[in-house]
């Protein structure tokens, strides 16, 4: 395949982020379906440019995509062979100057419109939303969406990580702009090793007979919201549940829940930050992943996805980011946004072990069917609008 392809990108290992972890997938896999691929990000501490001849060339920027940046990609698209598709993984405060990158955004505009490039975006955020208070924040509110307005204005396809943000980007683009919707994809393997989950099993519940439930997470506000009335609800109910919360912010999360409940102490279990495959395992030695989201279960949700593809069974939220594929085919249990709800929810899977090995096994299919990289891949190579790249 000729010409060549660059993604720019805002984040990307050694930095961590679910935007990291997603652009390095997208990339590899272009890279290994003979597409030549070059990735333009931000300098990081401990990263470096790859040499020449790797599969996915990585160039490090000497700012956040500021002027310096600008010339630097500019010299370098020049010199890149045609044609040239653009890729940019955009999350508005990704791109430094304060979450405000005006600069950044007229440069995207004024390369699809100058170059004859295939310029696309893919929106894993859209804009900050208007808030009652602190009013300040209106003002990044109000420049996220001026830089949504110049980014749409001149592609040719727009790509949204939840139809949700097609539904807002909508009233900033021009009517005749196709937007697609690509799910992100897990960036935890599926089928851990089974010594590893063993072992994690054992840590976890001790030789206790009784039932782990599990979240992944970065254990946010938004979503401890949610899950800490739900979590406290069904250590209270349940004697016989431990619980296994995993990522970067658990510690913190666990040491809250037991604060209040010294008790609780030897039934929860707090991972820290772990390598991918220990994610797998720690999700795989889990009965049910409990998995609460503010907006409700959407395609954009790495965790939840994380789940699916280990084939444990989830329950999760409904809400107004929830697209029909997450009520179809019973591959989840959906909950109201509540902390009884949710924990009468996973109490009511952790008593059915058929019902649990169903929902497992149909969020496994769903996931293989509808959000694995593969099809992200296919989509991308289909070209703007359906046609070839």
């Amino acid at each position: 395949m000729t010409g060549s392809w660059h993604v720019i990108t805002g984040e990307y290992p050694p930095q961590p982020g679910g935007v990291s972890d997603y652009t390095r997938a997208v990339a590899e896999g272009l890279a290994d379906r003979g597409i030549t691929v070059h990735v333009w990000a931000p300098n990081a501490a401990g990263a470096a440019e790859s040499d020449s001849q790797a599969p996915v060339r990585v160039h490090r920027l000497p700012d956040t995509f500021g002027e310096a940046s600008l010339a630097v990609m500019n010299g370098g698209l020049a010199a890149a062979p045609g044609p040239r598709t653009l890729l940019v993984q955009y999350v508005p405060h990704a791109f430094g100057a304060r979450g405000m990158n005006l600069r950044f955004c007229r440069w995207v505009q004024h390369h699809a419109r100058a170059t004859g490039d295939d310029v696309r975006v893919m929106f894993h955020e859209p804009y900050f939303p208007f808030v009652a208070w602190p009013p300040r924040h209106n003002v990044l509110a109000f420049a996220n969406r001026i830089m949504a307005v110049l980014l749409l204005s001149d592609l040719r396809t727009a790509y949204v990580s939840t139809p949700a943000w097609q539904r807002r980007l909508l009233h900033y683009a021009p009517r005749a702009l196709h937007f697609e919707w690509l799910p992100i994809p897990s960036a935890v393997p599926g089928a851990a090793d089974p010594g590893s989950v063993a072992a994690w099993r054992a840590r976890i519940a001790g030789e206790s007979a009784g039932r782990v439930a599990g979240h992944f997470g970065t254990f946010g506000a938004l979503v401890s919201r949610l899950l800490e009335p739900a979590a406290a609800a069904l250590l209270a109910q349940r004697p016989d549940v431990r619980l296994c919360l995993i990522g970067a912010g658990s510690t913190a999360f666990g040491e809250r829940l037991t604060a209040a409940h010294p008790e609780w102490a030897d039934r929860v279990t707090a991972t820290g930050a772990l390598a991918a495959a220990d994610v797998a395992a720690c999700i795989e030695a889990c009965d049910v992943m409990v998995q609460p989201y503010a907006d409700g279960a959407s395609g954009r949700r790495t965790t939840l996805m994380a789940a699916l593809v280990n084939g444990v069974p989830a329950v999760t939220t409904r809400g107004a980011a929830t697209e029909p594929e997450w009520s179809e085919g019973r591959a989840v249990v959906l909950a109201d946004r509540n902390g009884r709800a949710i924990a009468a929810a996973a109490s009511a899977l952790l008593d059915d072990d058929a019902r649990r090995r169903a929902v497992g096994a149909a969020g496994r299919a769903l996931y293989a069917r509808r959000f694995a990289l593969e099809h992200t891949l296919a989509r991308l190579m289909a070209g703007p609008a359906g046609g070839r790249a």
